[in-house]
């Protein structure tokens, strides 16, 4: 199976982010769990409190992932919470060429 990486950056109101803030923990409390799941960081802007950047990394193909993973029950879930809460997504899929460490 090929790894990718799945970056997404979510924006949220000024009056929800910190609900969004705790349902984006728990989310990742559940995806950590799934068999194809490696590893995510969860980011907030310092100086803007309503952004968040979201890493994540998957031992899967795209088309796996797309067709299988994305239907299950948790994050159709998630899905419905992000049009509640209007919070609005921008999600881009990426595989490594070349990798680097200390």
């Amino acid at each position: 199976m090929e790894q990718f990486t799945l970056a997404i950056k979510f924006t949220a109101k000024p009056d929800n982010y910190e609900q969004f803030k705790k349902a984006l923990a728990d989310l990742f409390e559940t995806v950590s769990e799934q068999e194809n799941f490696v590893q995510a960081t969860i980011h907030q802007n310092i100086q803007k409190a309503e952004e968040f950047f979201v890493y994540e990394v998957w031992n899967e193909d795209i088309e796996h992932f797309m067709n299988v993973t994305l239907k299950q029950p948790y994050v159709l879930e998630w899905e419905q919470l992000l049009l509640d809460l209007e919070i609005q997504r921008e999600p881009s899929v990426y595989q490594s060429f070349a990798k680097f460490r200390k």
